[in-house]
């Protein structure tokens, strides 16, 4: 009878481990080495500011990232930040999509060092019809940013 778990050799003071059946009758078809496919870079309107060239959007360990494609001459690289289509209410720039270093989604202005606003929820495109200022989304609700306002309004439907 074949074991699948540990085998521990005391001598040396290793393991390893056997294949039971069913993890063999998995393979038993398989001839051939996996064949990877190379995923393509996407080309942005992004100028890289050493050489000129359009960047495009690479696929690392930690996510995605704006690349140089003269790789060995520039090595010129971005953080990508995904934009959400609405403008900072303090400075005009875009308000993008970021991650805390634990790993939470917040919503921050592009121009951080510069602006400091953020939010955790998601901003919606349109302003609020009482004040005009930021709406929210909150809960499947359109909350404005203004506390003193407190407008709610019904999830609009031309976003998500």
């Amino acid at each position: 009878r074949s074991y699948g778990g540990p085998v521990f050799s005391f001598e040396v003071g290793q393991y390893e481990v056997l294949p039971d059946e069913s993890e063999l009758a998995l393979f038993k078809g398989v001839t051939e080495p996996v064949n990877y496919q190379q995923v393509q870079d996407e080309v942005t309107d992004v100028i890289c500011e050493s050489c000129g060239r359009n960047m495009v959007i690479k696929y690392g360990p930690h996510g995605k990232f704006l690349a140089c494609p003269g790789f060995p001459e520039c090595r010129n690289t971005k953080p990508y930040f995904e934009k959400t289509g609405v403008a900072c209410p303090k400075c005009g720039g875009d308000i993008v999509q970021k991650r805390t270093r634990k790993g939470r989604l917040y919503y921050g202005c592009i121009n951080y060092p510069g602006c400091d606003f953020m939010v955790w929820q998601r901003p919606v495109a349109k302003p609020c019809p009482r004040c005009g200022g930021l709406m929210l989304r909150k809960n499947n609700k359109d909350v404005c940013s203004n506390t003193e306002c407190g407008y709610i309004g019904e999830k609009s439907e031309e976003e998500d």
